[in-house]
């Protein structure tokens, strides 16, 4: 059964997939539910599904992280954690950390916060809270 996907520049991991290997691809990775990665992520963008687990590091453009999702670091330009996502670091010019997040360290140029998420550690320039 195929779990990975290749579409016109678009890397498609199947939901519920265990990756164990390293993935660099020169285009788009759109990742399912429930999907594992022990490895690192690079690719112009990423987008990762609900209840993700990335073990390595995630570095692209732009990258959207699913709600519930746990990873290492990411390192991206532009970088959207949905609700409650557990992580180490994240490093990016534009950071919009979405409710009930835990994030140990961020360093960006702007920091946009929604809601109560916790952050052990953070270095911007323009942070904007916003509480619904």
């Amino acid at each position: 059964m195929k779990k990975l996907i290749f579409n016109n520049n678009i890397l498609i991991v199947k939901k519920s997939s265990i990756v164990q290997k390293h993935i660099k691809f020169n285009g788009k990775i759109i990742a399912g539910m429930y999907s594992n990665f022990w490895g690192n992520l690079e690719a112009i963008e990423i987008h990762l599904g609900k209840n993700c687990y990335v073990g390595g590091l995630i570095k692209c453009k732009k990258a959207i992280v699913g709600a519930y999702t746990r990873f290492n670091s990411i390192n991206a330009e532009d970088v959207i954690l949905l609700n409650k996502c557990k992580g180490n670091f994240v490093k990016g010019n534009n950071v919009i950390v979405g409710e009930n997040s835990k994030i140990n360290e961020i360093f960006a140029e702007n920091l946009l916060l929604i809601g109560n998420s916790r952050l052990k550690r953070f270095e911007a320039r323009k942070i904007v809270a916003l509480k619904f």
